[in-house]
């Protein structure tokens, strides 16, 4: 029987990166530290690693594999060939394959070496740790392996912010939070935060939200309060737009008008918005 391959947290990490999601995932086996690098990219090498730690209770061996990538029409991920001006050809990556002992932790450590000047703007590599069987180790049961994705987006000056929010509405009858994204700039933009719903009556004003969102607790909601949750912030690439559509979790048959408070950020600037 061939090993199943599980791809488990790979969008999860491309697009999510900074999402706290520890209540709703299983306990976690590995820790890769960070999940994403953004960093500027010259003439001269540039420099970092990544930290990944082993939690089973066996060992767990990996390889690097390197890829450029995109999103297609639909905004899924997508690798694309490499070329000669693709970032994954600039990196180089030690060591390429390694084994972490239970409870051990293992620093990949990768360079990236521009072989030509680079475009402005963005450029994007994937790095995937890919398990293995481990040599040696006793078979037991049906293997199951794991596939980790991060993302690297490196930028080349001059970096040009330019995106427009051209809608961000709420329908009260389906309770969905709309958005429509369009990024004219050469770098990726992102739409991402956290919203609150509140029964119109009753809602407190957008700084006592952030309280309210930084401290709630199940069973003590404040008064007015419905639902909360994240904004994703899955990336609009360069050139692309796209268009948010946030299902919300109202009561059912209630007739209350209601506000949706956001409080997050669009294009690396802060967006607080009252939505009614």
């Amino acid at each position: 029987m061939k090993p199943l391959l599980s791809r488990v947290l790979l969008f999860f990490l491309l697009f999510f990166p900074r999402l706290a999601v520890a209540e709703q995932l299983p306990p976690p086996q590995l820790a890769v530290v960070p999940s994403m690098f953004e960093m500027e990219i010259g003439n001269a090498p540039v420099n970092d690693s990544v930290t990944i730690t082993n939690y089973k209770k066996r060992p767990a061996t990996f390889r690097i594999e390197l890829y450029a990538w995109t999103l297609n029409e639909h905004h899924e991920f997508k690798i694309i060939p490499s070329s000669p001006a693709s970032l994954d050809q600039w990196m180089v990556v030690n060591p390429l394959r390694f084994t972490i002992p239970p409870g051990g932790q293992q620093t990949v450590r990768f360079s990236i070496r521009p072989r030509l000047k680079p475009a402005p703007g963005e450029h994007r590599a994937i790095m995937f740790l890919v398990e293995e069987p481990t040599p040696g180790a006793p078979a037991t049961g049906t293997p199951v392996f794991m596939k980790f994705g991060i993302s690297i987006y490196g930028y080349v000056k001059p970096v040009i912010h330019s995106a427009c929010l051209q809608e961000l509405s709420f329908n009260q009858s389906t309770g969905v939070i709309s958005a429509h994204v369009i990024n004219s700039g050469n770098v990726h933009t992102r739409l991402r935060g956290k919203y609150a719903v509140w029964k119109k009556g009753q809602f407190p004003g957008l700084e006592a939200t952030k309280q309210v969102l930084e401290t709630l607790k199940p069973g003590k909601e404040p008064a007015g309060y419905v639902t909360s949750g994240i904004i994703p912030g899955n990336p609009v690439l360069a050139g692309g737009e796209r268009h948010y559509s946030l299902k919300t979790s109202l009561p059912k048959q209630s007739r209350d008008p209601y506000v949706v408070a956001i409080i997050g950020e669009f294009d690396g600037k802060p967006l607080e918005k009252v939505l009614e």
